[in-house]
């Protein structure tokens, strides 16, 4: 499937629009629409994982310098232009383009007798397309526009569009016909149904989505103060729903990332089933665990050596006033043990020094990454069940991924709170997704830098493993700094260089083999 943008364009999926007879029915339709869904299944993986966590100062992911190993290119900025990651990325996001372009050319020019199901399924297709969009330029940049259906011939022949073009006459407007949908649990299928536990994109949806875009905007590279003003409105719009996507303890916050948690908080989120359509993010996101994790049956959880970076590592050893640890730590969204097991060695962390803040500790500094991991200690501590023996395979883990929560509009209002002067508004926000992590709270007399440092501490630490904090890091313009001084706090091995975060790299190379169709049409990004 995922071979390239041309490939797709000559070859459209035999289930959507083989023929002018499809789309004749609402329920065609709706088959159609969740044609566009189903081919965000790798992204978890392609973009979420690899390109944006293991790329932040979130993740240390083993240089392998005698070897080749994507998410560790990715990682210690060795990649380049021919790295398969890239060219899934890219063709991934261009196939939801395509099947959406297909679907809005249909449903705009079809007359079904349930009109209102009619227009639910073009917003849909429509905020897909938008969203498709957004990533691509946040990942790639300058990229080409397609905006209906097709041939080889006419694509390969557009050349890329300005990023900030993209956003502000392509993305938002998109997005905008999601402010049209049903709200949470309204949206219906093609028979008029209303389908509140399939987690497809609603009005809540676009509007927290249309925030991130705004934040992007206003941030590095585009600096558009302005921007800040249109994302308050959304912010507001959403954080007004609070109370559907709260996790009121850290229990509930704990079960969200498992699979009797699935939608149940999460403002969007990409969803997965057990039966082959499952999430393949687990694989490269957890080393091995001992058989008795999964129950001792079915599929194992296993896959590459990607750490806790150690400062961050730093903040979850924290002791509190109360005596405890940050609850959404140890055990939870980090494993740092587990004893022999079988053909299973032990597997004991090693510990070394780490300053922040001024503060030194000897911290943990291959912490496995565990939160979205349903292993049966968690599911068991939460007096839940799996069926793991049901797993078809290693990319079958019946977990959703929450691409949009409550927790980020939160802290991304608060960055705009304390960039208006208000501080005490700024970190209510921090203090309550604090106090339900168990933590002692920040100080709110603080002055406008110490206050937005403190949101950007808790946005790490709350949105950690759930691909945000690399792009974070961009739009703070903070990127370079943090992955140099991130290669620094690990002694440089070999296979890491510092010269190699270089500038423009804030972005991913086009990939080749779209360089390759016509040599010179597409300029490759700066760095690379």
């Amino acid at each position: 499937m995922f071979a390239s943008c041309n490939d797709f364009l000559e070859q459209p999926p035999k289930d959507l629009l083989s023929s002018n007879g499809f789309y004749q029915t609402t329920a065609q339709a709706n088959q159609g629409v969740l044609g566009i869904y189903a081919d965000l299944r790798y992204l978890v993986e392609y973009e979420y994982n690899e390109m944006s966590e293991y790329r932040s100062d979130n993740v240390w992911s083993g240089p392998t310098p005698n070897g080749q190993r994507d998410c560790s290119d990715i990682s210690n900025f060795r990649a380049g232009s021919e790295l398969g990651t890239f060219e899934s990325a890219w063709d991934s996001w261009y196939k939801v383009i395509y099947d959406a372009n297909t679907a809005i050319s249909k449903l705009s020019g079809a007359t079904f007798q349930n009109a209102t199901v009619q227009a639910q399924l073009l917003n849909e297709a429509h905020f897909l397309r938008g969203w498709a969009y957004f990533e691509l330029v946040r990942l790639f940049g300058n990229v080409p526009v397609v905006l209906e259906p097709s041939s080889p011939t006419t694509v390969n022949a557009i050349a890329q569009t300005d990023g900030k073009t993209i956003l502000t006459t392509i993305v938002i407007p998109e997005l905008k016909f999601g402010l049209d949908l049903p709200d949470k649990g309204s949206v219906t299928d093609g028979t008029g149904t209303k389908v509140p536990a399939q987690g497809r994109a609603d009005k809540y949806a676009a509007a927290a989505m249309l925030a991130r875009v705004y934040m992007t905007l206003a941030g590095y590279p585009y600096n558009n103060a302005t921007a800040t003003t249109e994302a308050k409105t959304y912010l507001s719009q959403i954080l007004a729903q609070k109370a559907k996507y709260w996790a009121p303890n850290i229990n509930a916050w704990r079960k969200q990332f498992t699979p009797d948690g699935n939608n149940l908080y999460s403002i969007f989120a990409i969803q997965y089933r057990t039966g082959g359509t499952g999430n393949p993010g687990l694989f490269s996101m957890v080393k091995t665990l001992p058989p008795s994790y999964s129950s001792g049956v079915g599929v194992r959880f296993f896959g590459y050596d990607n750490f806790v970076e150690k400062t961050l590592r730093f903040e979850f050893n924290k002791v509190f006033s109360n005596g405890g640890k940050d609850l959404r730590g140890e055990g939870w969204s980090i494993l740092d043990s587990y004893a022999a097991e079988g053909n299973t060695v032990a597997y004991a962390n090693s510990k070394d020094v780490a300053t922040v803040d001024g503060v030194t500790d000897s911290v943990y500094v291959a912490s496995i990454i565990y939160k979205t991991v349903p292993s049966k200690p968690k599911m068991d501590a939460l007096g839940l069940t799996m069926n793991y023996s049901a797993l078809k395979d290693y990319n079958d883990w019946p977990v959703n991924y929450a691409v949009i929560r409550i927790e980020d509009m939160m802290l991304l209002n608060s960055e705009i709170l304390i960039g208006e002067g208000d501080i005490v508004g700024g970190l209510a926000a921090v203090n309550e997704i604090r106090k339900r992590a168990g933590v002692d709270p920040v100080s709110t007399n603080v002055d406008a830098a110490t206050a937005m440092n403190y949101v950007k501490r808790e946005r790490r630490l709350e949105l950690f493993g759930e691909g945000v904090r690399w792009f974070d890091e961009v739009r703070y313009g903070t990127w370079r700094q943090d992955i140099i001084d991130k290669f620094n706090r690990y002694g440089n091995p070999a296979g890491t260089n510092v010269n190699d975060v270089s500038e423009g790299r804030y972005l991913y190379p086009i990939p080749q083999n779209q360089m390759n169709i016509i040599p010179g049409l597409y300029k490759q990004n700066v760095g690379y």
